[in-house]
């Protein structure tokens, strides 16, 4: 491992639970406690590794990334568009959320893949 870590690494170990993170409202609403206490410590224990180079981080932010972006575009295909009373209506909260998601987690796994990130990472 280098002792020089790139700055968008350390950019991407700081943020990256923002894009699993960006839900409609009213998800933040319904979900438990019991989720968050999950959630919390699993990004902050990836972001440290990520910072300290490991490279079991990169293939597990990689994970969790592709997984968010998997699991948008099936929610978003399936919830983007309900019919209430005979009319359909577009749940637009659902619709940017996803999109900025997928779009924030793909950038992450671009610069996660790239080969100066890969060398720091062996």
């Amino acid at each position: 491992m280098n002792s020089q870590i790139p700055r968008g690494l350390l950019l991407v170990a700081i943020f990256q639970f923002v894009p699993p993170l960006i839900l409609p409202p009213s998800t933040f609403a319904s979900a438990s406690f019991l989720v968050w206490l999950f959630v919390i410590p699993l990004f902050v224990l990836l972001g440290i590794n990520l910072a300290r180079g490991r490279a079991w981080s990169r293939l597990a932010t990689v994970f969790v990334q592709g997984f968010n972006i998997i699991v948008r575009l099936l929610v978003l295909i399936s919830n983007a568009v309900t019919v209430q009373g005979g009319d359909a209506v577009l749940n637009v909260w659902m619709v940017i959320t996803s999109l900025l998601s997928i779009t924030l987690s793909a950038v992450v796994l671009y610069y996660i893949d790239r080969p100066e990130v890969q060398i720091v990472m062996q």
